[in-house]
């Protein structure tokens, strides 16, 4: 079981995140924005961060530098439905900003789930 946190401005979404994380037995904390996300971090430790990239507020590429800004280290998903039709060259810029996969919505649980394992199995 690990400790997940999900960022994700919309609330549907952050919510279906969260319950398939949650029936794979992980301690889930559901944020509504980067800001709410980098708050957190600041007091509670994390084994993961899936993030939206694209959010009002602190979108994803700025939590990304502040985590790094703040030696905070943790692992991150990046999740955006904005970029299709060009994921090979996003992913690479979020490979490149730390992030340790990316996923596009719409996402099946199952593909959420491979890259969670795999993010997790990589920090150990």
């Amino acid at each position: 079981m690990a400790k997940i946190i999900v960022a994700d401005d919309e609330p549907t979404h952050l919510d279906l995140v969260a319950a398939i994380l949650e029936r794979a037995g992980h301690d889930v904390v559901a944020l509504e924005s980067g800001r709410a996300c980098l708050e957190h971090l600041g007091q509670h430790a994390a084994d993961l961060v899936i993030s939206d990239v694209f959010m009002p507020g602190m979108d994803g590429f700025q939590l990304m530098a502040e985590l790094s800004n703040r030696g905070i280290t943790v692992p991150l998903v990046a999740m955006t439905g904005g970029m299709r039709g060009h994921f090979e060259p996003f992913s690479a810029i979020m490979s490149r900003l730390g992030a340790c996969a990316v996923v596009t919505k719409p996402f099946t649980a199952e593909q959420l789930m491979d890259v969670v394992n795999r993010c997790l199995a990589a920090r150990n």
